[in-house]
Parts: structure tokens; sequence; C-alpha cells
């Protein structure tokens, strides 16, 4: 027979009546005295619950129980060791049970946690797709749920404004077809493999500079790229603050293909049209007026431009851009209004004038998706309209000068916005309707034009400091170029191979991946 604790044969053995464990007398009563409870299973046991074993003697197997330590030095102290033994014994047990616990808790804790991670990272997944799901049942996006009764504390959904209204339900009915069948067509676009890698972005170069355009300083630039009657074209049209429009087709010799007056005053912004084998572009001017200006190419192979059409505004003109139809146009002024015109006729099918606008508009952009539009004031605010209803659905604060420039991704996601007298750029998340990320453009004081790439992961930066190029997401800054320049308007070529930039040096520059 062995005592459960110490393992050794008992002097005095005793049973327990509820666990039926042997052990030696003096060492459980010392535990129950610590404890109250049997070591073996946890129970509650008292000296009562101890019964003393009694061994059966006879002449054959008598057993001489060993007699007391005498009062000596020596057996006194193997007496204390015993006693020190014991003690060391009863610590041991009671430290080996407390492991045991220890290490069950631990493995519970574990588990419990391995648990919660792969609960988060199924949450977070399917809010993911949810979101997804929802950018994509509607192209006003977020901006719909903004503008809806139920949420009122945090919208800015205004009274309909003063206005001209004559947006009739058949140019509805195609700006939501077109939404339509481009959300259709985004589900399944691949990113091009032939776009510019970030290595290659980073290693932009001067491909090509075109100079003294305009005598006063390059104001706005923007670039055409698409096949004309079988021939590719990647031409590049820019604004002059004396008025004056030229065409350059870069890639064949730099070539002006026409430098003419397009307007009394300064042009803000220019804009592209290619339907069938027409070209048309269109001018935005400090002159009160929106011009469509026709581009002909004549027998000879050189061309002329003639003036289609021309609307006013009641001040100046800051901003023009196409519609995806591309049968209608969007101007805004800083008179407080903006214009919804018929590229065809030059008709204004609807005015919306904002009398609580009192800086006048100085920037607008359609949304990719075309149901949406986004306009900045000279009172630091982007508004986000409703097109089909010409409300203001939403509107965003935190710049502290005047809004230059406002660019959508083409995923539809992401809005990016400067303003005058900062060097930030502050990019909108329109699913969540929040500033998730600001650009601080290290040495700028001002920034004129953001721009995105087509795949929507690269942003070409102008300011007072030269261009910057970004990578979306993780915000890189891939290449500085234009150290010298103060550069008013960017435009990207396809894929993201080059970018165009015009600054107040009277040049036109062209920053790309060398062959």
């Amino acid at each position: 027979m062995f005592c459960s604790l110490s393992g050794e044969p008992p002097e005095t053995p005793v049973v327990s009546k509820k666990s039926g464990q042997l052990f030696e007398k003096r060492l459980i009563l010392k535990y129950i005295a610590d404890n109250g409870r049997d070591p073996v299973t946890g129970e509650e046991l008292s000296a009562d619950d101890l019964v003393e074993v009694k061994f059966f003697y006879t002449a054959a197997n008598k057993i001489v129980k060993p007699r007391p330590p005498a009062a000596s030095s020596v057996p006194n102290l193997l007496m204390s060791l015993q006693n020190e033994w014991d003690a060391v014994v009863l610590e041991t047990y009671t430290l080996k049970q407390q492991y045991q616990a220890v290490r069950q808790e631990l493995s519970r804790a574990l588990y419990e946690t391995d648990a919660a991670k792969r609960v988060i990272a199924r949450l977070v997944r399917e809010r993911d797709e949810a979101r997804t799901a929802l950018a994509n049942v509607q192209a006003s996006y977020a901006s719909a749920a903004a503008a809806a009764p139920a949420q009122p504390m945090d919208m800015d959904v205004d009274v309909k404004p003063e206005e001209e209204n004559n947006l009739a339900a058949e140019h509805v009915e195609q700006m939501a077809e077109k939404a339509k069948s481009l959300q259709k067509a985004r589900r399944k676009r691949q990113v091009s493999s032939s776009l510019a890698t970030k290595e290659e972005v980073g290693g932009f170069a001067a491909l090509a500079e075109i100079p003294a355009l305009h005598p006063q300083g390059v104001t706005a630039v923007n670039l055409l790229t698409a096949d004309v009657g079988g021939e590719t074209r990647e031409w590049i049209v820019s604004g002059g603050k004396e008025g004056k429009a030229a065409i350059v087709d870069w890639r064949n010799g730099q070539k002006v293909l026409a430098s003419f007056k397009a307007a009394a005053k300064k042009i803000n912004d220019v804009e592209w049209r290619v339907e069938g084998g027409s070209t048309q572009m269109f001018t935005a001017s400090a002159d009160k007026t929106v011009k469509c200006i026709n581009v002909v190419e004549e027998e000879s192979g050189s061309y002329t431009v003639e003036t289609e059409w021309t609307y006013s505004h009641g001040g100046e003109v800051a901003a023009v851009d196409l519609h995806p139809t591309g049968s209608y146009l969007v101007s805004a002024g800083a008179d407080s209004a903006w214009c919804i015109g018929d590229v065809a006729t030059g008709k204004v099918l609807a005015k919306i004038n904002e009398p609580s606008i009192t800086g006048g508009y100085t920037a607008a952009s359609f949304h990719p998706d075309g149901l949406i539009l986004g306009t900045g004031t000279g009172e630091s605010l982007i508004h986000i309209w409703d097109v089909k209803t010409q409300t203001n659905v939403r509107s965003f604060e935190g710049h502290i000068g005047k809004i230059t420039s406002l660019a959508f991704s083409e995923n539809g996601y992401y809005l990016a916005t400067s303003a005058a007298g900062e060097g930030v750029v502050k990019m909108w998340d329109l699913r969540n309707l929040s500033n998730f990320h600001t650009i601080e453009v290290a040495g700028a004081k001002s920034v004129s034009s953001v721009k995105f790439d087509y795949s929507g992961q690269f942003l070409a930066v102008g300011c007072n400091k030269g261009s910057r190029i970004y990578k979306l997401k993780t915000w890189d800054e891939l290449a500085v170029m234009d150290k010298d320049r103060t550069v008013a308007g960017v435009a990207w070529g396809p894929d993201a191979k080059y970018l165009v930039t015009g600054a107040s040096d009277r040049k036109l520059v062209v920053h790309g991946v060398t062959q």
C-alpha cells in the first residue's frame, strides 16, 4: 500500500470514505487543515471522513511498527527533515494541480480566440460583399441613401432651388439606361494587361515638350484618345489665359493641328467628344460662355474649326464635363448655377440656381455612371447632386480654400478634391460618405488639378510645385515631375503610359514610359 500523496508506504494508513483513496494520516490531516478538500477528487473532506486501516496480526505476519525517535539530536533532526519533506510533497502536489488548471484555461482561451478571429473574418467578408452589392444596385450608391428621409440628422438634402428645368423623362431614362449598362460592363471588366506598372510610372521621363502655344500660360488641358475613321488619335487640347485654344497631335511630330481664338477671356476648362466620324471640343471660359467647336479635317489633311453653338451663364464659367451618354454636357459657373445642355443643339435642358451658394461654382464633374454630379464652390464646399432630380443629396466640407478640381475614380467609389491655398488632396469614399485619407503634397502651397487614370490605380496631381503621381491605397508618391513649373492641368494617356501637363510657363509636357 502506498500513500496517494507521498507515494510511500504509510506508517498510519487511513482511507477516505468518499474517494476510497489511501493516505498517510499525518499528511492528510495537514492537507485537510489547509484546504478542507480531498486532494485527489477535490471533494469537501474532514477528519471524520477518514477511516484508519487496521492490520491483522498473527504470529506469521507480525508487523513491528517503527518505534518513535528518541529524544536525541539526530532523531530530532530527522523528524524535522521529515516534516519539511511532508510540506514539500504537499506543495508540489498543489502546484501540479494548479499547473493542470492553468493549462486547461489557456487551451480554452486559445480556442475561443481562434473562433473569434474566424467569426470576425467571416463578418468582414460579408460586409465587403454587401457593400459591393449595394454599390452596384444604384448608380447613386450611398448618395441615394443620404437623401432618404429616414436619416435626416446627417443629410444635406436641399429644398428644390429656383430653376429652369426642362429635363424630360426621355432624357432621364436615357441616362439611367446608360448607367445600368456601364455598371454591368464594369463588373466584368478586367485590368488591362498593358497597364503601366508601379515601377514604370515611377520612372516617367519627359517624352515631348510643346512650347509657346499660349503667350500668357496654359490654364486647361485635356486629351483625346480615340479611333476616328480607322485612325488612332492621341490629341492634346489646351486652353490659355489669353482665350486661345490649341490642338496638338503629339504622337506625330508634335504637330499643331489648330491654334485659334476660342473665347474673349481665359479658358477655364476644355472637353472632347467623338461621335462617329465627327470630333467636337467644348470650352468653358471667363467670358461667361460655353462653346461647342467642330474640328473638321479637310481633303488636304489640314484641320479647320468652326463654332457649332454657344450658350451663356450669368458669370464666369469654371467647368465643363461630358456626360457618359455623349449626348449631354454640364457646365458650372460663378453665377451659382449649373446647367445640363443638349450637345446636339446647345439647348439648355436644365439650369439649377442655388441661392445659398454665394461664392459660385469653381469645379464640376460627372460620376462615371452619369447619375451623380459633383460640384465645388468658392466657399470650400463639395456638393453631390442627383442628376435625375437635380437635388443636392450630400455636401462635404474640410477644405479651406476655393475648390479647384474634383475627380471621380472610374470604379465610382472614390472622389478626389483639391483647393486653392492648401497643399493637400482629400480622398472621399462615396460608399460611407467620409474623408478616408488626405494626401499631403510635399512642398505645395496650392493644388490646381487632380485626375485618376482609367484603371483607378494612380492619381495625378498638379500644383504650384510641379506634378506628382500617387499609388492608390498605399499612397506612395511614385513620381515627382515639373519641379520648377506651376502646373494648371493634367491628363492621363491610355493604360497610364503617359501624363500630359500644362503650366503657366506656356508649355505642354508629356511625361511617360521610355521605350
